[in-house]
């Protein structure tokens, strides 16, 4: 179905800001409530949106943002994260990463910290390590190279890090919620259950906006979790999540970025 102009300038408002209130879209576009929300049925038909009481957001996979964006995304609250969870990770430690912006945050923490041996799968995260003198060990799979956000993907990238046992695995997820945690990229969920198992602790990073949204694919329960590290989560999240570490950000270590 062809889009209206008005429907094609929502779309785009919500390409910035990732989610809107109706009434907000109403002021913005001069409209009634009662005609955004008739635009907003006919998109949500197209798949394009998705409906929560009192605004809507984009759909997955539509509302990903690109990893540079999604680098300035939340920054506060993954520095402050970043920072917590680096003093969670002992010194001389195998740590593996993810190829979350998130893990980005974390690896400049760790950039002058004693040598510790580091896997991924993020040729960002690798030169965030291998960069400004730093000791640390770095070791990456091979695989094909995503540009998109810098990340090695494929079954020999995965079937490579298998063979190691760290002492942490640390990662992010899309969303989360009382079922547990979930993703949208088929690479990137596989390549996170994969390596949960593998090492000591399995560490999640979680900015508090990631438990507002929707995803694709589940990829684990809370008990599969052992530390979790936000600036703040909603109380489903916590009743699922009583087993393990939960390691809160300080806002003041937030502002000093």
């Amino acid at each position: 179905m062809t889009k209206t102009s008005r429907q094609q300038q929502i779309l785009a408002a919500l390409e910035t800001s990732g989610r809107a209130s109706i009434s907000d879209l109403a002021e913005q576009f001069e409209v009634s409530d009662e005609t955004i929300r008739r635009d907003l049925k006919i998109l949500s038909a197209e798949g394009l949106v998705e409906k929560f009481h009192g605004g809507v957001r984009l759909s997955l996979p539509r509302s990903e943002l690109s990893f540079d964006r999604r680098l300035r995304e939340q920054a506060k609250a993954k520095t402050a994260i970043a920072a917590r969870a680096a003093r969670h990770l002992s010194d001389g430690a195998t740590v593996l990463l993810d190829n979350s912006t998130t893990a980005c945050f974390l690896a400049r923490e760790l950039v002058h910290r004693e040598p510790m041996t580091f896997l991924t799968i993020s040729l960002e995260i690798a030169g965030i390590l291998s960069g400004h003198g730093c000791r640390h060990r770095v070791i990456l799979p091979g695989g094909e190279l995503r540009n998109a956000d810098r990340t090695i993907t494929g079954i020999d990238a995965i079937q490579f890090l298998s063979r190691f046992t760290p002492g942490y695995f640390v990662t992010s997820m899309v969303a989360g919620s009382g079922r547990g945690c979930h993703d949208f990229d088929v690479f990137e969920a596989e390549f996170k259950r994969r390596m949960l198992p593998l090492a000591d602790q399995t560490m999640v990073l979680m900015d508090s906006s990631k438990f507002g949204k929707s995803g694709l694919i589940h990829v684990c329960d809370w008990a599969e979790i052992d530390v979790l590290v936000t600036d703040a989560a909603p109380p489903e999240v916590l009743e699922g999540f009583d087993h393990g570490d939960l390691l809160l950000a300080e806002p003041s270590a937030a502002m000093a970025a």
